[in-house]
């Protein structure tokens, strides 16, 4: 065999073991990229937890249950535990725990809007249910508390929460000068985050106030000055101004679209249907006959009930 023969066998020998490396490599890029990802996952869950507990403890608990969490003390959030709190899947507006893509896809949105900008949304709006953390966290940050909601394991985010809890409770017995962890806070024992104490002395103390200054004032609540109107806001992309509504027979709603969108008022079991169009206000009246209990108003244009457009409606015996 000659000399260009030998060069001419060691090309192909070689071409052959790199066509089989690249088939194999090519073959396991799928494995691998999937590897990356879960790593990444998982290092960003790690940095929402600790967002979670910075910003979102206080409100929605440190599993996650909101106000489903039957504490002594009541959370005011929402459940983002979704699964935890045993809310059925055909319950939930926004299921942010689901494997459809399509959900997952309206989950994100949804939860990336509601960090972003609160509830609501409107950024004059200073009396917020929930606040907005747009000048507190940057888009990476929202981000990690987006997949700690939608991916994360809610074991382990109440797991940090009480430990971290235990350690701030004993560093502050230490600083008190009498700590029984102060050589090393790490075996301090768990402490259960408890939930702030409502603010309901102070609004009963103001209320009080405010009803000793105005004794010749009619309060609008009152059946003898007429039926109370209601107002209510609508919202985009998926916002009511308020979720909570108590009315009485006859009572009356204003209703109005203050956004750009699409947008009406349904109530199925009082035959209530209304379109708001934009900059508009309507008036809708609860039914004389409408039977005490609570009912599901909602924004029955598509995709908006399960963006969040849904609250209740409470009747009231007249």
């Amino acid at each position: 065999m000659g000399a260009v023969q030998k060069l001419a066998t060691v090309v192909i020998i070689g071409l052959v073991a790199l066509a089989t490396v690249l088939t194999v490599y090519i073959a396991r890029e799928p494995e691998r990229r999937s590897s990356e990802a879960a790593e990444q996952e998982d290092v960003s869950i790690v940095r929402g937890t600790e967002l979670y507990i910075t910003y979102c403890l206080q409100c929605h608990g440190p599993a996650g249950l909101g106000s489903l969490g039957n504490e002594e003390t009541p959370r005011i959030g929402a459940a983002l535990n979704q699964d935890g709190a045993g809310i059925p899947e055909d319950s939930r507006n926004v299921n942010f725990q689901s494997d459809d893509p399509a959900a997952k896809q309206a989950a994100e949105e949804w939860i990336r809007y509601r960090i972003h900008y609160g509830i609501p949304s409107d950024p004059t709006e200073t009396e917020k249910l929930m606040p907005a953390f747009a000048q507190d966290l940057n888009g990476e940050q929202i981000s990690d508390l987006v997949t700690l909601i939608m991916s994360g394991n809610w074991n382990y985010v109440y797991n940090t929460a009480v430990t971290e809890t235990g350690s701030t409770v004993a560093q502050a017995e230490c600083d008190d000068g009498e700590g029984e962890y102060c050589d090393d806070l790490e075996e301090a024992p768990p402490a259960y985050p408890t939930a702030p104490p409502p603010e309901a002395a102070e609004a009963d103390a103001d209320a009080g106030e405010d009803a000793s200054e105005g004794d010749d004032e009619v309060d609008d609540t009152d059946p003898a000055a007429g039926d109370a109107v209601t107002q209510l806001e609508a919202d985009d992309p998926y916002e009511w101004s308020q979720y909570e509504l108590t009315l009485a027979p006859g009572d009356t709603i204003e209703v109005t679209n203050v956004g750009f969108s699409q947008h009406d008022f349904t109530v199925d079991e009082l035959g209530i249907s209304e379109d708001l169009p934009n900059d508009e206000t309507v008036t809708i009246t609860i039914p004389e006959d409408a039977e005490p209990g609570e009912y599901e108003f909602y924004c029955s244009v598509p995709g908006h009930r399960e963006g969040g457009m849904v609250g209740t409606l409470t009747i009231e015996a007249p």
